[in-house]
């Protein structure tokens, strides 16, 4: 199959658990701050069954600890995800999601001493000033910016961090002998905020007490098609050309305000996304300039 199927394939997978999530939050757990534990219960899991499937793959301590403090800093941003998604729109989210192009920009300059070109500059200006355009919100008839904004500046640096120590590692090794300990590493990140963000620990155990089977079930289940995105997103990476399948992955904007209008329609109760005619072409603009900003800045590195 190929790495286009993939490339195009992940980021509609990644917004359908996006979505998912968005469904836990407002209707089966509502306090934000119990859910990481449960994704690190489930990539404990996931990660020994991938171990099992990939081999029994084993690491050299050095790129074990890199891959595990990457997926540990994907763990610490769980915390800032879901409290961001209880928040805000999710199509407005996945658009704020689109600053990683220009925070990895910034951060490839600052620890990897990589240069920045006019052209990767330009990009960088188009992408920000789009995400800010978009996650600005008319309320009383001032501009305000949205309340899940540094929730998602927050998410977005930690997972930038992460793909910054996991290229030191990849670039040396495949992504089969790897990706059981990128799960491991999330389960011990999400076991430190369980153990040190204060109101995690008590959230998480009257979650256990109150939530139905059902909303455990759908959690686990979410979380299972969060892996397969990933796997998904690493075969593109692995086939393909990388910049390529980044740019293909700002399509997930798209996805993100098509499957948002969509549900609004059919579950209001659920999903309120703003689905008026001027807002639709609006968020339709933002993502056409910030999918020309992503690859404007890949085209230029």
């Amino acid at each position: 199959m190929s790495w286009v199927v993939y490339a195009l394939l992940a980021p509609m997978v990644f917004i359908v658990v996006n979505f998912i999530d968005k469904l836990i939050v407002e209707k089966e757990i509502r306090n934000p701050l119990s859910l990481p534990p449960f994704v690190g219960v489930v990539a404990a899991l996931s990660g020994i069954i991938m171990w099992i499937v990939t081999g029994f793959p084993v690491l050299e301590l050095r790129d074990m600890l890199l891959v595990m403090s990457a997926g540990a800093l994907h763990g610490a941003a769980a915390t800032f995800y879901y409290k961001a998604l209880s928040l805000e729109e999710t199509s407005k989210l996945v658009i704020l999601f689109q600053l990683q192009p220009v925070v990895l920009l910034v951060l490839s300059f600052l620890v990897l001493g990589e240069k920045i070109s006019p052209q990767q500059l330009v990009g960088f200006v188009i992408i920000l000033s789009a995400a800010i355009a978009l996650s600005i919100n008319r309320q009383a008839g001032k501009l305000r910016p949205s309340a899940a904004m540094w929730y998602a500046v927050a998410v977005v640096c930690l997972t930038s961090a992460a793909s910054i120590i996991f290229k030191f590692v990849v670039e040396g090794s495949s992504f089969n002998k790897i990706i059981a300990y990128e799960s491991w590493g999330l389960a011990f990140g999400c076991l430190l905020v369980y153990l040190f963000v204060p109101g995690v620990r008590p959230a998480f155990h009257a979650t256990l007490r109150t939530a139905s089977r059902r909303a455990i079930g759908i959690l686990c289940l979410n979380e299972g098609i969060f892996v397969i995105a990933k796997l998904l997103s690493y075969t593109a990476i692995t086939l393909g050309p990388v910049a390529l399948v980044s740019v293909l992955a700002g399509t997930q904007v798209f996805y993100g305000i098509l499957i948002g209008w969509v549900l609004t329609v059919l579950a209001p109760a659920i999903y309120k996304e703003s689905i008026s005619r001027g807002s639709l072409l609006w968020k339709a603009a933002g993502a056409v300039v910030l999918f020309i900003g992503v690859g404007w800045i890949n085209a230029g590195a």
